[in-house]
């Protein structure tokens, strides 16, 4: 594999009014997310779907083939949500009574599973959690498998759920990808130059550095991820104007620990 890898610009989406999310710039398209839901009985895996049918709706027609292209997926929240209203639902109408088809949306990579059927991803497939570092990990361990000759694309991205101020559950996804080749990545623009100034510190920084909070008290890891995933999306902006220019990674650049 070559040392170059270049990155798409994001797509997001979210089941909550985007302006509401604080600093994304990337836009969210309208999508009928409410069909999705029903579809998967989760909201989690309904927004990264979403999110992966938008970057899918921009590509090129030359993608890899199916088991080429591989997923890796970073969440600190994962299925928690999904947990609760299972259990919920499970305390307020009975075992016997509780909708079985929530059941397998309780797993924590039941999302990425989700997104690997929409894409017709059957490569590699990995969810990481590491708290608010976890898409950022998630981001390394695909720029591995890319060098490690495991695919030809890897999507990339994360999705975390933090609970409103009206008591409901907010989620937001983000997707990139990264690849060797760019005809794939087709209307979403290779990422602007400023990505790879992005690069160098694409991990957040170490704890007790001034320009980044110390990890967060458990009551507000949501809110803690969401800032985080909402942080790589933008890193991955698209362009303003249209068109973007390409950014090349090398490995040099690639993140260190």
């Amino acid at each position: 594999m070559t040392n170059e890898i270049y990155c798409s610009a994001a797509t997001v989406a979210t089941n909550i009014d985007p302006s509401q999310v604080p600093d994304l710039v990337v836009p969210a398209p309208p999508s009928d997310l409410a069909a999705l839901i029903r579809q998967y009985r989760s909201v989690r895996s309904a927004v990264v779907v979403q999110a992966m049918k938008a970057w899918l709706q921009r590509a090129g027609s030359d993608l890899p083939d199916p088991d080429r292209r591989g997923i890796a997926l970073g969440t600190a929240t994962g299925a928690g949500p999904d947990i609760e209203e299972f259990l919920d639902e499970s305390i307020r109408l009975g075992d016997h009574l509780v909708n079985p088809a929530k059941f397998p949306m309780t797993v924590h990579n039941a999302a990425a599973g989700n997104a690997a059927i929409a894409a017709h991803c059957r490569g590699p497939n990995i969810v990481v959690s590491e708290g608010i570092h976890s898409v950022w990990s998630a981001l390394t361990a695909a720029h591995a498998l890319l060098h490690d000759n495991s695919a030809d694309i890897m999507f990339v991205g994360g999705f975390e759920s933090q609970r409103l101020a009206n008591g409901s559950t907010g989620t937001i996804a983000a997707f990139i990808a990264l690849s060797a080749g760019t005809a794939i990545f087709g209307e979403n623009r290779i990422a602007s130059p400023n990505t790879r100034s992005h690069w160098a510190g694409v991990l957040p920084r170490p704890q007790g550095h001034a320009d980044s909070p110390e990890d967060p008290h458990p009551c507000e890891v949501g809110a803690a991820s969401v800032m985080a995933l909402v942080k790589f999306a933008n890193t991955f902006a698209p362009a303003h104007g249209g068109a973007a220019a390409m950014g090349v990674v090398d490995e040099s650049e690639a993140v260190a620990r």
